[in-house]
């Protein structure tokens, strides 16, 4: 080793402190050296910035499942970028880099190693506030959320930052403002924009990633509005202070770890994760998908790089259409579970996982799979799991029966034909409409083909509409003449309640019906139950406080699936592991889901049903529905009000408990009154479908929502 080359434990730890922020080699400049200037910015690591520090900052995240008021913060930050005349030009991640799932899911478990059993510790989360409860609604313990010192943690642990992005990129189309979803990460692209010294850009924004890259040099970190400073590193003068070269330095940033190789990695892993640091893949501003250094490109890329995808596929990436989730299944032929927030593996959450929810998997990767070149299109893609290393599960994604894209081909209708609907109050895309049209035997047969080739698909009602319907049927609630199933009419059911209530009580209470549908989603996989045992299915339970415990699960179940309305700030309040759990449960279903039904309109496209050139491809992927995970605040609230209300108090006593209990429970609920009345009415809905349903469900779990039901009329205020 060169004499002038620190040894191997001293340059590594010089680099990740350097790095990570001594602040004597961080340079400070005005914010108004950047005015009139446009900064590419790693969205992945705005929101991780905004997540870390305050005022976003939210301690209860992981806890909560979801958040309270980052979209404020966010809002209110970028009319600060466009104060200080500056503007942000967002670039998020596609597909993942090969090792870049097993690296999320290896930080993703460390926090549950100092989890604790749900009712150990009723230790108040913030001081000022009263009463979190032990017991049934138990808080979990604060070591959940920082480490054994009561240090933070650092990374959000299981939460995967990349659930924002919808969120960001609503916020961000509002503001009218620019953004690009890159083929691979975000750094690479960014990378390419400085080096070409890009008219889009004068600067670049991101995480220590982007030292890796050729870049020209500074990297801005942050922003200090208030002072009107910014904060920016230099990977010359990092190079420089450590007196190594550029090799060397690339070298040590890796080996300190990085999103796409863990911390000290075996050689073979950090031979991989240099090659694709080198060649780098990026959309030119040709608009054209590269390699970097394409023409020393080694025969065995495959290892590093993955499959290329059709260009097709990459700009509906890119244009935000579809997520990079299932494309980067395809291209690594493999599809990885990440872990849960909650961390607890059960035999539940093991059964559905491996078993299922893989024919949705395979239906989404059938859609797609056999529109790619033909090796590819016979390609195996396994299954792997976050918790479990050894296991490996092929997906017969070209076996499956009936053909998924044969199905789709049997729905065609276009936007004259949605007037003889006789459903006239719901718009086309809100489930609504799609499921209630079909309880009208002379409209589902407009929904067929009236030509060989179907085309012409074009209007974003029609695509949303279509979507809907063919999702419909591939899960089982539409027939093959396109009449509803028994879990298709308890669906209906369910939405003509809720319909009914929302017209008389809160006109637009509720944004869609999409969580409606996803109730039933969970109750035919046997998610959705008054079982009270925390991580199995333990059976119903039998009588007693166990009963009144499984029927008030049941209601906080259900109202987990909505929002409660909070003030843009951080969560106070109780908090619920079981409830958390179901939140995992549910949320691997959504996601299963979500990857289905952008298959679905992929397809459309990808066989030219739909009109490619078009400028509208944002709103249809925030149209289509299982977009956004609510947590699980209202779930655990409805729940703690309802355990608190005694069967003898009088009206008047209940009213009291209602008036007191967002002060005392949900400090920053804005109508904990109303949004109680509206979970309510939800489980009310989904209990007079559920009713419908004859051989579609036992005996007992029918048995259970009646339960449930008399537990909350014995409650009602």
């Amino acid at each position: 080793m060169s004499s002038s080359l620190p040894a191997r434990g001293q340059y590594i730890t010089s680099t990740d402190a350097v790095v990570e922020g001594q602040r004597w080699h961080a340079t400070t400049a005005n914010v108004s050296d950047l005015e009139d200037c446009a900064i590419a910015v790693d969205a992945t690591y705005y929101l991780q910035l905004c997540l870390d520090t305050p005022p976003s900052r939210e301690p209860l995240l992981s806890a909560l499942g979801g958040l309270t008021g980052l979209d404020y913060h966010i809002r209110q930050d970028l009319e600060q970028w466009n104060a200080h005349k500056i503007t942000p030009f967002f670039i998020f991640d596609g597909q993942t880099l090969h090792g870049q799932d097993e690296v999320a899911a290896l930080r993703g478990k460390r926090p549950t190693r100092r989890r604790t059993k749900p009712g150990t510790s009723t230790r108040r989360v913030r001081r000022s506030k009263p009463l979190l409860h032990s017991g049934p609604i138990a808080v979990w313990n604060i070591s959940l959320l920082r480490g054994s010192d009561g240090a933070d943690p650092g990374p959000l642990g299981a939460f995967r930052v990349q659930t924002l992005y919808p969120m960001l990129q609503s916020i961000l189309q509002e503001n009218k403002l620019h953004f690009l979803v890159a083929p691979y990460n975000a750094s690479a692209q960014i990378a390419y924009l400085d080096m070409i010294d890009s008219d889009q850009c004068a600067g670049v924004m991101g995480s220590q990633e982007l030292l890796l890259y050729p870049i020209n040099d500074g990297v801005i970190r942050s922003f200090d509005w208030e002072n009107k400073k910014v904060k920016a590193i230099f990977k010359k003068s990092l190079i420089r202070s450590l007196n190594v070269n550029d090799t060397t330095f690339t070298d040590a940033l890796l080996m300190t770890g990085t999103s796409f190789l863990s911390t000290y990695p075996p050689l073979q892993d950090t031979s991989r994760a240099k090659m694709a640091v080198l060649h780098f893949v990026y959309i030119a501003e040709s608009g054209e998908v590269k390699v970097n250094d394409y023409e020393h490109l080694t025969n065995d890329n495959l290892q590093y790089m993955g499959l290329q995808l059709p260009a097709e596929l990459y700009h509906y990436l890119n244009v935000g259409l579809i997520g990079g989730r299932v494309l980067s299944g395809i291209t690594h032929l493999q599809i990885f579970i990440t872990p849960t927030l909650d961390g607890t593996v059960s035999e539940e959450y093991k059964k559905l996982v491996t078993n299922q929810l893989v024919p949705i998997r395979e239906q989404t990767l059938a859609l797609l799979m056999p529109r790619l070149n033909r090796w590819i299109s016979r390609q195996d893609v396994s299954l792997k799991v976050w918790y479990d290393d050894k296991l490996s599960q092929k997906l017969n994604h070209a076996g499956v029966q009936p053909n998924p894209i044969g199905r789709a081909a049997t729905w065609d209708i276009k936007e004259s034909s949605f007037k003889k609907s006789e459903v006239t109050d719901a718009k086309p895309g809100s489930i609504s409409f799609e499921v209630l049209s079909l309880l009208f035997p002379d409209f589902a047969k407009e929904t067929f083909p009236k030509e060989k080739r179907i085309k012409g698909i074009n209007s974003a009602d029609e695509i949303t509409s279509l979507a809907i319907w063919r999702f419909l049927q591939l899960r089982g609630y539409v027939d093959n003449a396109h009449g509803l199933t028994g879990w298709g009419n308890a669906l209906a059911v369910a939405i003509m309640s809720l319909k009914t209530w929302t017209s008389q009580s809160r006109p637009g209470g509720l944004e869609g019906y999409e969580a409606v549908l996803m109730a039933f989603e969970l109750i035919r996989l046997g998610v959705l139950h008054a079982h009270t045992g925390y991580g199995e299915a333990n059976g119903n339970s039998q009588n007693g406080a166990d009963a009144e415990e499984g029927s008030s699960l049941l209601i906080g179940r259900c109202a987990s699936l909505l929002k409660l309305r909070h003030e843009a700030n951080g969560y106070t309040g109780p908090l619920s592991k079981p409830l958390l759990y179901f939140r995992s449960l549910s949320t691997t279903v959504r996601e299963a889901d979500r990857d289905l039904i952008e298959a679905i309109v992929a397809s459309m496209f990808l066989h030219a049903q739909s009109k490619r050139d078009r400028d509208d491809y944002l709103s249809l992927k925030q149209r289509l529905p299982f977009l956004h995970s609510p947590d699980v605040a209202l779930g655990i609230a409805v729940k703690t009000f309802l355990t608190e209300v005694s069967t003898s108090d009088t009206p008047e006593v209940r009213q009291a408990r209602l008036s007191a209990f967002p002060a005392n429970f949900v400090p920053n609920a804005i109508n904990f009154a109303e949004d109680l009345e509206m979970s309510l009415a939800f489980f009310d809905a989904i209990g007079a479908g559920v009713e419908t349903l004859s051989t579609e469900l036992s005996a007992d779990d029918k048995a259970s929502w009646r339960a449930a039901r008399d537990y909350r009329d014995a409650r009602r205020v």
